[in-house]
Order: C-alpha cells, then sequence, then structure tokens
C-alpha cells in the first residue's frame, strides 16, 4: 500500500482514507473560505490567529488555544481578519462522542493540542493499527472531553437586521444610538429592540456588548496595543475597556494575550 499519497481538499474526496483526515493550512489576513459543507465532521483548530466561522443565525469566534466543531452537513464558511495557521481534522461520522448536532467551541487542552500536531505529521494512509492507530484513538477519546466556550456572537436572518449587524461588525467604534438606528429603519425604538430579541435572543445593547468582546479576543491575537484595540472598538481610553474584558473573562487582555501565544 503507498503511503504517500497526495492530500486532497474534501471536495476532491469521495470517502475519508481513514477514520481521521488531517490537513494543515495557512489562512493569510483577509482570507475567506466560502460558504460550503462536508459530509464528514470537521474540526477546525487555531493554532495561531483567529478564525471566523460562520453558520446560519450566529458567528463562532476561535481564537487560538481552542477548536470549533463542525458537523456533518451544517453550512459554514470561515474568515480570518489578521491571518491565522489551523488543523483541519476530518472525521467519519460514526464518530458520535460529542452527542452534538451543532457547532461548539472548544477549548483545547495541553494533551489534545499535542495529539493534533503529533497526527498531522502523518502519512495520509496511516497504518490501522500500532503507534499511529492508537493516538489517533486517544484524540477522539479525548475530543469527547473538551469543555465548550461561548464564543458565540448570534446573527439575524431578517435582512434589515442583519445590515445593521454587518455594519456594526465592521465599524465597532461607530456605533450610533438605538433612536438613530430605529429612524433610519422607519421603525420605533421599542418595535426595533422586539425584533432585534426575536432574531438574536439579545438587547440590542447586549449584542453590541459581546460584539466588542468577540472583536477584542480577534485583535488581541495580533500585536496590536491594548490601547489601539479600546480605540479600535470605541473605548474613550483602556482603562474602561480593560474593566470590559476582566468582568467577562476574569483576566486582563494582557494575561489572556499571554494565554494565547502558541508554545
Amino acid at each position: 500500500m503507498n503511503n504517500r499519497i497526495t492530500r486532497l481538499s474534501p471536495p476532491e474526496m469521495s470517502t475519508l482514507p481513514r477514520q481521521v483526515y488531517v490537513r494543515q493550512q495557512l489562512m493569510p489576513a483577509r482570507h475567506l473560505f466560502p460558504p460550503h459543507t462536508h459530509a464528514w465532521h470537521q474540526l477546525l483548530y487555531a493554532t495561531s490567529g483567529t478564525l471566523v466561522a460562520s453558520l446560519e443565525g450566529q458567528r463562532l469566534f476561535v481564537p487560538s488555544g481552542t477548536a470549533v466543531w463542525l458537523p456533518a452537513g451544517v453550512e459554514h464558511s470561515t474568515f480570518t481578519e489578521f491571518g491565522a495557521e489551523l488543523k483541519s481534522l476530518y472525521i467519519e461520522t460514526v464518530y458520535n462522542a460529542l452527542g452534538s448536532e451543532t457547532p461548539l467551541v472548544l477549548e483545547v487542552s495541553p494533551l489534545m493540542r499535542e495529539l493534533m500536531l503529533a497526527a498531522a505529521d502523518f502519512e495520509v494512509e496511516y497504518p490501522l493499527e500500532g503507534y499511529e492507530h492508537n493516538l489517533i484513538q486517544l484524540m477522539l477519546q479525548t475530543l469527547g472531553r473538551l469543555p465548550a466556550r461561548g464564543h458565540i456572537l448570534p446573527w439575524p436572518a431578517d435582512s434589515r437586521l442583519a445590515k445593521l449587524c454587518a455594519q456594526l461588525y465592521a465599524n465597532p467604534a461607530e456605533r450610533p444610538g438605538l433612536e438613530q438606528i430605529a429612524a433610519s429603519m422607519a421603525m420605533s425604538a421599542r418595535t426595533l429592540e422586539r425584533h432585534f430579541r426575536r432574531e438574536t435572543g439579545l438587547t440590542l445593547q447586549s449584542w453590541y456588548s459581546r460584539l466588542r468582546l468577540m472583536k477584542a479576543i480577534e485583535m488581541l491575537s495580533t500585536d496590536m496595543s491594548i490601547t489601539r484595540i479600546a480605540l479600535e472598538l470605541g473605548y474613550s481610553a483602556p482603562a474602561p475597556f480593560i474593566l470590559m474584558f476582566r468582568e467577562h473573562l476574569g483576566i486582563s487582555p494582557n494575561r489572556y494575550r499571554s494565554k494565547m501565544r502558541p508554545a
């Protein structure tokens, strides 16, 4: 058997060569993988940088040290603003240890990280017994024990609200007032809030606060200073930004950044 077959992209394959198929990829800044689906589960692990996976009704933020679980058949696109390195694990659908048919952002443990890095160096058709097989099985068992993280930003289906969210996402420092937004949509502020909550489960203010937190996580994967990040997000100074970040995640932005850095 020839173990040195060329690594193919999933659309070029009719079946996976093994229960787990690993690809390593480098995404340059502002790169987009357009909407697509897979016939297999996918675990997308950011070894550096931050990925944003867009799905129906939500965006999942995947900073370094986390991974996104994408069940088979779920349409998604993947984007990185500042560039990212990643490992893609495509897993046969017989695997169901996660017990989830919905996408999840998972915290990658040190053990899981080392297992994925080792598996990335295996031949495509690695042996079905022995070291490689046993490591893959341990990796799958470990995957089922990873904790979920709430790096999720709900996204409305309504076209007008989706356009509003896209504008706030692109320019988080330039949020107009609620009355001004409602007037631009020819509705009252109360009606806007009711529609927005129905679409996202959040008030507009709560959604905007979560947006700024997710964008902060994204920017912390770069060498951008804390002061610049605060200003980019619309804060007048670093102090209120640091307070917000600490209140939500329990650590300072600088401490969070140091934890994100790949070993």
